[in-house]
């Protein structure tokens, strides 16, 4: 389908990608910030360690703009990365759990070419907290803080209704702050890294060292009350507490999959929270709320991160 001058027509639509490690999803997402089209992928067939990552994701856009929109592109293509990003928001500096992505990787150029269309890349747990903000109705924005608890401790902080970037575009990584007498090494090469000791990881490992005959899916259902476990959602109320004594946030998100699984603690967790959170304040005014659960959740935000690029491109 082509429209003047023989180029492709072009919808209204942004096309949000959120990437996973094991999967990727897909959606067109309305100025209203309503979803259609909905995919998953697997990220591995998506992505191999010997391919092209342009070359492929520009394939795998193309491919699903056949099926959706007739061949037409949309209107900008938004990624959602589980990535470190440059302040600037173009380049994808490091991204661990996916090989082939190299670091340092300029990806909204790139990809940009390769469609011909504006391309956006943020954070995942970024656009995670943009969606939040929305569908809980959070309107008291000068400061919000998300932390998501999957496999790594996810976090973002809203300041003043602009995401919290750093010097370097880095900030808000609370899953990597040092925690003194622990000597574990985490993923990012860092020893005594909080995240290996309150996430997936970390959860993970106290399955197999106290838990072998449980399957990780009902840790929580069934030992609840065990040492280990209550030890593990004392350690992320003491994640939470941390974050909401430093910045006495207006609203703290909770998430991620750890504290959507079958029988997790939710009234220990907030307990825990209000011993360690800072007296009087902010421990007597916490605002407290869950993310909904939902796979289309990062989709949806990370279309909402390009359509406020769109209207003010000094939106990072």
């Amino acid at each position: 389908m082509t429209g003047a001058f023989g180029m492709k027509e072009q919808k209204s639509e942004v096309l949000g990608i959120d990437i996973g490690g094991t999967h990727m999803r897909f959606g067109l997402v309305d100025s209203g910030y309503g979803l259609t089209a909905f995919e998953d992928l697997s990220t591995r067939e998506v992505f191999s360690r010997d391919d092209d990552p342009v070359a492929r994701l520009a394939a795998v856009v193309r491919d699903y703009s056949a099926r959706q929109l007739g061949g037409a592109l949309p209107q900008a293509v938004s990624i959602g990365c589980p990535s470190t990003i440059s302040k600037d928001r173009s380049v994808v500096v490091q991204t661990p759990n996916i090989p082939c992505i190299p670091d340092n990787f300029p990806l909204v150029e790139k990809l940009g070419a390769a469609l011909g269309i504006p391309v956006f890349v943020n954070r995942d747990v970024n656009d995670l907290l943009l969606f939040d903000l929305v569908d809980l109705a959070v309107t008291a924005q000068d400061c919000v803080v998300g932390i998501y608890f999957g496999t790594g401790v996810g976090n973002a902080i809203l300041m003043n209704g602009k995401l919290m970037l750093g010097k370097n575009g880095v900030a808000a990584e609370l899953g990597h702050l040092p925690v003194h007498g622990n000597r574990r090494v985490c993923g990012c090469g860092n020893h005594g890294c909080l995240e290996t000791i309150v996430s997936g990881v970390a959860l993970e490992r106290l399955q197999r060292e106290h838990f072998p005959q449980t399957h990780i899916s009902r840790l929580f259902a069934q030992h609840a009350d065990a040492a280990p476990i209550s030890d593990f959602v004392e350690g992320m109320a003491e994640t939470v507490a941390t974050e909401g004594n430093l910045f006495d946030p207006d609203c703290v998100i909770l998430g991620g999959g750890l504290l959507q699984m079958t029988g997790f603690p939710r009234a220990a967790l907030e307990r825990a929270v209000h011993e360690y959170a800072r007296k009087p304040y902010p421990e007597q005014n916490l605002d407290i709320r869950y993310s909904r659960p939902n796979q289309r959740n990062g989709v949806i935000g990370a279309a909402i991160y390009a359509y406020k690029r769109m209207a003010d491109p000094a939106y990072l």
